[in-house]
């Protein structure tokens, strides 16, 4: 990272790329000193980190972050200590990147009209129609988030099998230790790497 950080929150994004937000240089629980404002993207595949606009709110201990279903990222709280004069009682959204076109306009984004299924078991597939093509497919863990840790995050990115016109299937992994019992976001990306508000899935015993 461009910036040290302690007291962070990281997000997993439905493209891979990982949003980094908030924290100290020298972490302080309760005191919003030392904070960093300006947040990073990391992808991966690049191994490369990119910053992002600066924040106006610090976000330190007790603050949390979620992916939400539309591909954004909520962003919110901090302090917490009762009497501490740094809590930070609001939240903000973060609309990533990914979501505008290069003239700095909110792109068009694929839409899942329709899904086969939206209980599945380790292994099941699933038919999905969209409005238009689309090139990529993941599934991203409803999150579960505090004290600036997402303890229940994790993406698995799905193979595209075209069927027909707009028309695709994905299997879900055959590992019930990789997709997990319980809720899903589902998401389709363009060739654009613009993504789709996603719908919701959910992994059944």
């Amino acid at each position: 990272m461009y910036h040290a950080r302690i007291f962070h929150s990281s997000v997993v994004l439905p493209d891979g790329t990982v949003f980094i937000t908030g924290g100290q240089s020298y972490g302080v629980p309760f005191e919003d000193s030392t904070p960093q404002l300006t947040p990073e993207l990391h992808d991966p595949t690049a191994d490369r980190f990119f910053e992002q606009q600066p924040n106006s709110i610090v976000r330190v201990y007790h603050s949390l972050s979620l992916l939400l279903p539309d591909a954004t990222v909520f962003n919110g709280g901090g302090g917490l200590c009762g009497t501490c004069t740094t809590n930070h009682f609001d939240a903000q959204i973060f609309t990533p990147s990914y979501l505008y076109d290069s003239q700095g306009n909110l792109a068009k984004r694929p839409s899942i009209q329709s899904v086969s299924a939206s209980n599945v078991k380790v292994g099941d597939t699933i038919t999905l129609q969209t409005d238009t093509g689309v090139s990529k497919a993941s599934l991203v863990r409803y999150g579960t988030a505090t004290h600036t840790v997402n303890t229940d995050q994790r993406r698995i990115p799905l193979t595209l099998s075209k069927k027909g016109s707009n028309r695709y299937s994905v299997t879900v992994p055959n590992e019930s230790g990789v997709a997990l019992p319980g809720f899903w976001m589902l998401f389709v990306m363009n060739e654009a790497g613009v993504p789709s508000v996603a719908k919701t899935i959910k992994v059944i015993l």
